[in-house]
This record gives C-alpha cells, sequence and structure tokens, in this order.
C-alpha cells in the first residue's frame, strides 16, 4: 500500500507540527508491513535525512516565505491531487487537518489536534477562526479515519461534530530523546548564562507567548514566588495572538525574564538548568513542554485542565490554571525542600517514560494498514 503524506511543514523553521512530522517520517518505515511512504512537498527535502521514503517535489520554483501561506490552498486543492494520481496514492495522510475539497481515489487519515477554537474562540483570531471553520467540517467528512492526540481532544471531536468514536483514534505524541537529564559542568553552566543572561536559579516556562497559555497567570505566579524566594521565573517562546502587551509588561518587571525563541541546540540545555517548569495553560491539545521537562528532569507545575492530567499523571503537579497561590505555593516547595524536588524529578522520569515516537509511528502505520480492510 502507498501512503502519500503532506510533508511541506519539513521545509520550514520546526514548530510542534513540524516536529511532530519529522518523528513520525523517521521513524515509521521502521514499523515493518509493506507500505511505501512518499513525501509531498513544495521544494523537495534531503532524502537522506529520511531514509525508506520517496521524496516528491511538487513546486521546486516556489519562493520560500509568505508566498507559500499564499498559494497553500491552491497547492491543496489543485496541484496535490494531480500527484497523488500520478504516484497512485492509496492513503493519503494530512497532519494538519486539511484535506482537497474534490474527493480523489484515495482514502484520507487527518490529524486533528485540537478544537479549542471551538471550545473558546476568545483565544483566536477571527482570521485563524474563520480558516479553521472552513477547513475542518470539509476534513471530517472526507476523512476515513481521524488521529487526535489525547482523550480531551476526542471528546472535544466527538461533541462538536457527532463523529463516531470509532473514526477517532487517539495516539499520544512524545518528547525527543534529546530532551533528558544532564550533567552540565561549570563552564557550560556559565556559557548558557551568559548566552542568555540567566541567573544561577529560575523557574521555566516554554511555549507560545499568547493569552491561551494563561501568560497573565504566569505573571502573578511569578510575582508571588520572587517575593517569597528571590528566584525568577524565565520565560521562553515566539510571540503568539494577544502576546505582545505581555512582552511589554515583563520589561517593567524583576519577577519575570522574557528570552524570547531561543536556538534548538539549547533549549534542552536550559530545561537542565531550570529549578523548576511552571505551565498554567487554559488548554492544551497535549502539551508537549511539561513532558519534554519531566524527561529532562525538572519538577513540573501544570494546569489540570484539557489533555495535561493524561501527559503528566502522577509525574507532577496539576492545578486549577487560576489557582495562582496554589502554584506558588507547589514552586515554593520545590525550590525550597530538596526531598520533594527529588521526587517529582524521579516521578516525572517514571511517567514521561510512557511515550515514545517510535510508539506513535507504529500506532500510526496501524491506522493505515486498516484502510485496507475498508
Amino acid at each position: 500500500m502507498k501512503v502519500g503524506i503532506d510533508a511541506r511543514l519539513l521545509e520550514r523553521k520546526m514548530t510542534g507540527i513540524g516536529r511532530y512530522v519529522f518523528n513520525l517520517v523517521k521513524n515509521i518505515p521502521d514499523c515493518g508491513g509493506e507500505n511505501e511512504y512518499v513525501l509531498f512537498t513544495y521544494g523537495g527535502l534531503d532524502k537522506e535525512r529520511f531514509p525508506g521514503t520517496k521524496v516528491v517535489s511538487t513546486l521546486n520554483f516556489l519562493p520560500r516565505g509568505i508566498f507559500q501561506k499564499f498559494i497553500s490552498p491552491l497547492w491543496m486543492n489543485f496541484i496535490l491531487p494531480r500527484f497523488l494520481r500520478r504516484e497512485k496514492v492509496d492513503v493519503f495522510f494530512s497532519p494538519n487537518h486539511v484535506l482537497p475539497f474534490l474527493r480523489g481515489k484515495a482514502k484520507n487519515v487527518v490529524v486533528i489536534l485540537d478544537l479549542f477554537n471551538l471550545v473558546d474562540s476568545q483565544f483566536h483570531s477571527f482570521l485563524y477562526r474563520s480558516y479553521v471553520g472552513f477547513t475542518l467540517p470539509n476534513s471530517i467528512k472526507k476523512s476515513a479515519a481521524i488521529i487526535t492526540i489525547s482523550e480531551a481532544s476526542k471528546r472535544d471531536i466527538v461533541k462538536f461534530f457527532k463523529v463516531p468514536e470509532d473514526k477517532i483514534k487517539v495516539i499520544y505524541l512524545a518528547a525527543e530523546e534529546k530532551f533528558k537529564p544532564r550533567s552540565l559542568n561549570e563552564d557550560e553552566k556559565k556559557k548558557l548564562r551568559e548566552k542568555y543572561h540567566l541567573p544561577d536559579r529560575f523557574i521555566l516556562y516554554v511555549g507560545v507567548i499568547e493569552e491561551r497559555k494563561n501568560i497573565a497567570g504566569i505573571l502573578k505566579i511569578a510575582d508571588s514566588v520572587f517575593q517569597r524566594t528571590n528566584i525568577p521565573t524565565v520565560l521562553v517562546g515566539r510571540v503568539g495572538h494577544g502576546g505582545k502587551k505581555y512582552t511589554e509588561e515583563m520589561e517593567n518587571r524583576r519577577s519575570v525574564l522574557y528570552r524570547g525563541f531561543v536556538e534548538e541546540k539549547d533549549l534542552p540545555l536550559l530545561y537542565n538548568l531550570s529549578s523548576a517548569f511552571v505551565f498554567p495553560s487554559w488548554y492544551e491539545g497535549f502539551g508537549i513542554p511539561p513532558l519534554e521537562a519531566m524527561q529532562s528532569g525538572v519538577p513540573v507545575v501544570a494546569s489540570n485542565t484539557s489533555s495535561l492530567p493524561e501527559v503528566i499523571g502522577d509525574g507532577g503537579i496539576t492545578l486549577p490554571p487560576d489557582d495562582y497561590a496554589g502554584f506558588a505555593d507547589a514552586l515554593e516547595k520545590i525550590l525550597k525542600d530538596g526531598d520533594f524536588h527529588s521526587h517529582l524529578v524521579e516521578q516525572g522520569l517514571l511517567q514521561a517514560a510512557r511515550f515514545s515516537f517510535k510508539k506513535a509511528a507504529c500506532e500510526t502505520a496501524a491506522v493505515f494498514n486498516r484502510m485496507k480492510e475498508t
């Protein structure tokens, strides 16, 4: 069976979904079976990075940047279908839920990460809500199977779109192997602190700086913890919807330090340099950063909403996202109580070991294989 994959995200600077696609494509050829995997891109990829797959370039001449976003609907509906027919693809896999509007011969498998745009629309721009509102119903209708990344997201899909539960498969994500406990020597610590202007001890947040991540709550928590311990909170991530006002507010605080988008190679080290991880997000389809923190041996305090209890389990502390006093109390205890800190590190490592991209890839391959029977 020939499986086609929309692999355009692999051509861009890696984001959360891009890393998901990268690790899926890297692992899925090793899952056994006789499937052939074809990666459809704009300009092509280094084939040596993805052994066991075929890379098909569809628009080699296309310039990178904003023009790619402009042409994306045309590519999906007019260019991609021609290549799917040419390659005789049996199953088409869309990792970001979008499908062509005209039905082709291939059976479709789509990934729906979450439905937060429907759960609470105030945290998304009008343009994003309009885009998802236009594309998502078509994808649900034309898909033979839906993959989502948590039981919480599955419940939302069933609730909002009345999709039969047996059409939806929950496949958990994972943290990459580079996130692990590391014994940094003093020279490594010094270089990292100087590069990002970091104090000796700090609490870490990794994620988009936007309203749905409850950045306002992080500021309140950081203020409280700083008053008690003199230890600040460092925020890392790009600015998203409604986030600019928070970066401006951080400039006037001693309790928080905003460090923007750190280099990919430095992020695993930054986790290891931190003393605790905070994540009071209002909603997550899965929640990769808390998992990266646990896998790195960092104590986690996070929300008890949406998918986060599934990801964190007994590996960290979960609280209501608006329980700012509770967050501050938990973080203070982690910072001051060495035994409690060590206990959470141990529990977090055990919980993180439950997730792997190899497992996710093989469960995804099993979904493709079931398409032979339908």
